[in-house]
């Protein structure tokens, strides 16, 4: 594959591809590139000091995993003395997910449960269960409750040893409005008193 075919089918960028190998998985290496530009003080004059190198998950090509290396530089400013790693735009942080990663594993969870979905990708079931977790509260954090007439709650299992997740779910529109674990009274008792206050309706909703 080509540099093009590679930043498009992974949604990478700022890469130099350096290598590309096939074998029981397809393993690639690159250099991060950056705009060496003091992000403090607007600067040119930039030391190259110490290198690093970072192993990402990739989204599956057919039946072959995917991993990339990526070597990163880090940056000192002669003016302002500031040091820093360059960012990688395609990743949050510290993770090791790249971002069509995530997307992919989000993707199979709409089919498949998570302890499916983590054997398939070739990562443990906390590194799913975790990016499920953020998802949904990320999701649904932040929604318009206004047009709510009538919810219903489901519950399903997160975890081995009986833990649980509940989520709340327009019944109109069949969307989730809201996910909390555990399924006892006092878990799912905030948002209830919450939904109450915000459109002042009875305490009696559809339960199905």
């Amino acid at each position: 594959m080509c540099e093009l075919e590679l930043s498009s089918a992974f949604e990478l960028s700022n890469l130099t591809y350096q290598d590309v190998q096939v074998d029981d998985e397809i393993f690639i290496q690159a250099t991060l590139e950056s705009e060496d530009v003091c992000p403090k003080c607007g600067s040119l004059h930039l030391h190259r000091k110490m290198t690093n190198h970072r192993l990402f998950h990739l989204p599956p090509l057919g039946s072959k995993k995917c991993r990339l290396q990526v070597l990163t530089q880090k940056r000192r400013c002669v003016d302002c003395t500031h040091s820093w790693w360059p960012t990688i735009p395609f990743v949050d942080g510290k993770e090791r997910m790249t971002h069509s990663f995530k997307n992919h594993a989000l993707n199979l969870l709409r089919f498949g449960t998570i302890q499916d979905v983590a054997k398939h990708l070739g990562v443990s079931w906390d590194v799913i269960k975790a990016l499920h977790k953020d998802f949904l509260k990320n999701e649904y954090d932040q929604i318009d409750l206004s047009e709510v007439k009538s919810i219903s709650i489901d519950e399903f299992s997160i975890a081995k040893r009986h833990k649980y997740m509940t989520i709340f779910v327009d019944i109109a529109t069949g969307r989730i409005i809201h996910a909390v674990e555990g399924r006892k009274k006092e878990d799912i008792k905030a948002f209830l008193t919450e939904l109450k206050k915000m459109l002042s309706i009875c305490e009696r909703f559809v339960w199905i």
